[in-house]
């Protein structure tokens, strides 16, 4: 066997993982979450959970290391083993021994301030001896090559480095079974190719991996077999051979994003489709005691006009759609919005920002009430927020409270608000982060009928192949 383990980690002759006939239903809900899931995991197997947001994959990784039902509440039936015993019968502390998890925001399992600290929390919660702690940390950094991050402080990390110091913290833990949730979400593409490095020394080492994921192409080449979720129920299982051979258009058949990535961003259109609404003239800033982050950035922006913004995490994208919409002030240069010299307060009340983590900016107790927060009274309201609803897919979450929406459905509700909005300039982050291929269309939809409507839409991203669906021209560096 490779890789080093304790000896309770594996038991030999026996699946990993046994889920059989496993139904669970939320306590807030009133439709079952998962249905019937029958599902064999294997030693040293690299396993891909896809499907549609919402569709049960999320809930089914909450499985592996009890979430469900320890953590979130609801009706549980069936049988759940790892390692040889039920789930039932570990404590979490347990579990954790075999199973370990790294969410979607690794800021959710940050407990420490520094990421030393943060890597050998894991190990220090288990008890660990102080040289065996610096022993793992040891390993885990030089294995996945972070040295230079070291003694930092987790809050000025990328997300890129984020992920990278949750995925040390857990692997220090020397855990049997990984599981990944949509690990790739805010990643630009060189961190995608660096977690992908990563995840296949996991795999070189023996251990299992499970992951969640939208983006299916960084990791085609290491997966063992991938099964298809859809209304909580396993609809379809390939093995990693079958998903390679996939085409995309097959796969988007399915709802599943692209494998091939070949082609993307060849965009030829820089004829500009309308009035100028927005101009940006040598545009530097620098955070204090910190080197320049954005330095002499000009470009102009049509009304109609989709303009993308691609470039590697922390090189001053969100920054620069800050400064637009007059949430930061430039060090130097000017914004011109119609041709007229705007600071930032006025240019607060004709942009609007949508965040990528959106639960910044949700704020009501309904989805109803969200879509009409800020909006002057108007006979037509309703029926427009009832569309702007539909074409995200959220209608049947009208009632809902935002908090209690999966993070692509908050996502799609922020967009959705961004849409009901009047503001001439409309900026997104990372809209799509997150977002399986059929919410995707609908974003890129919307997104063309603002254009249409005469705005100026702005959009950072490191989605290819969203942007090669929707922007009329691409700023950046990722640009092949």
């Amino acid at each position: 066997m490779r890789g080093c383990f304790d000896k309770h980690f594996f038991i030999r002759g026996i699946f990993l993982i046994k889920i059989n006939n496993v139904n669970f239903l939320y306590a807030s809900e009133d439709e079952g979450a998962l249905k019937n899931i029958n599902l064999n995991i294997n030693d040293n197997e690299f396993v891909l959970l896809l499907g549609s947001s919402g569709s049960g994959k999320t809930s089914i990784t909450r499985l592996f290391n009890a979430l469900i039902p320890d953590f979130y509440d609801g009706n549980l039936s069936g049988s759940i083993t790892v390692d040889g015993k039920s789930t039932a019968e570990y404590t979490i502390q347990e579990l954790s021994h075999t199973v370990g998890s790294v969410f979607q925001d690794p800021r959710s399992q940050f407990f420490a301030m520094d990421t030393t600290g943060e890597i050998a929390f894991s190990c220090e919660n288990a008890g660990l001896k102080r040289e065996e702690t610096l022993s793992r940390i040891k390993d885990a950094v030089e294995l996945f090559e972070i040295e230079r991050l070291l003694g930092k402080s987790v809050l000025s990390l990328s997300s890129g480095e984020k992920q990278m110091i949750a995925v040390a913290s857990v692997y220090a833990r020397r855990p049997k079974i990984l599981v990944f949730d949509e690990p790739s979400a805010n990643l630009d593409n060189n961190s995608v190719e660096r977690l992908r490095k990563i995840l296949k020394k996991l795999k070189d080492k023996g251990h299992t991996i499970i992951i969640s994921e939208h983006r299916i192409h960084y990791l085609s080449d290491l997966c063992d077999r991938a099964v298809i979720i859809e209304n909580g129920e396993i609809k379809q299982e390939m093995s990693g051979d079958m998903l390679r051979n996939q085409t995309n258009e097959a796969l988007h058949q399915i709802g599943l994003r692209a494998i091939h990535m070949d082609g993307f961003l060849n965009i030829q259109n820089k004829v500009k489709l309308g009035t100028s609404l927005l101009k940006l003239k040598n545009i530097s800033f620098q955070y204090k005691n910190s080197k320049r982050l954005l330095e002499n950035v000009s470009m102009e922006v049509s009304g109609g006009e989709i303009l993308g913004i691609t470039g590697q995490n922390g090189t001053g994208k969100t920054t620069l759609l800050e400064i637009i919409c007059g949430i930061k002030k430039q060090n130097n240069g000017d914004i011109y919005i119609r041709g007229k010299n705007c600071k930032a307060k006025d240019r607060i009340k004709n942009t609007y920002l949508v965040m990528q983590d959106s639960d910044y900016q949700l704020f009501t107790e309904s989805v109803e009430k969200e879509i009409a927060l800020g909006c002057k009274t108007e006979s037509g309201l309703a029926a427009k927020g009832k569309k702007v609803l539909e074409s995200m897919n959220l209608i049947e979450y009208s009632e809902r409270h935002p908090a209690s929406l999966s993070g692509g459905q908050k996502q799609r509700l922020c967009i959705a608000v961004a849409c009901m909005k009047e503001a001439d300039i409309i900026c997104f982050d990372e809209p799509t982060s997150g977002l399986d291929y059929n919410s995707m269309l609908n974003v890129v939809r919307l997104l063309a009928d603002l254009a249409i409507q005469g705005k100026a839409v702005i959009v950072t991203s490191h989605d290819h192949e969203f942007m090669s669906l929707c922007c009329t021209d691409i700023y950046g560096t990722e640009i092949k």
